[in-house]
């Protein structure tokens, strides 16, 4: 089996962080230099953004990613069914931007959009792995009340199954 993906290689990128770094310098800045007082409840609004998505990230990273670095993850292994990759692009509707499949009766669902829950979201129409029905592959998920979160991908490309 070939490791085509694992949630420990998770990386934090720039673009995820730098509107809530900005975000949040202008909001210290507003709260103590603000020249009234709305200028300062404004600033305490924008805290409250910052500490929120804090919060969220760090539970997210908590429960999906250092769960999974623990073991404490399920495996289902065989053909990928049902594919239905995502769209070129120009949706209208989240839901139109979704890649799904199933695995031996197990459903799994991404986004390209925005990340949802964390593990693998790269759709195939951006260069994903997961490509198109009948391919033989062992997945590694997290049971989540979002859905199942993908923290492993290995794919068997053998003829000797």
């Amino acid at each position: 089996m070939e490791l085509l993906y694992e949630a420990s290689n998770f990386k934090i990128q720039l673009y995820w962080v730098l509107p809530f770094a900005i975000l949040g310098f202008a909001g210290l800045y507003a709260v103590y230099k603000g020249p009234k007082l709305f200028v300062r409840f404004l600033g305490v609004i924008a805290l409250a953004i910052c500490a929120y998505t804090l919060f969220h990230f760090c539970y997210g990273y908590v429960s999906i990613i250092e769960t999974y670095k623990n073991g404490n993850y399920q495996t289902v292994e065989g053909e990928v069914e049902n594919f239905s990759p995502a769209s070129q692009g120009g949706e209208t509707t989240e839901d139109e931007e979704e890649e799904s499949f199933n695995i031996r009766r197990v459903h799994f669902s991404y986004g390209k959009t925005f990340i949802k829950k964390f593990g693998y979201h790269q759709v195939s129409t951006n260069g994903g792995c997961i490509k198109e029905n009948g391919q033989y592959l062992r997945i590694g998920y997290l049971a989540t009340k979002k859905g199942n979160v993908i923290v492993k991908i290995e794919e068997d490309k053998s003829e000797e199954r």
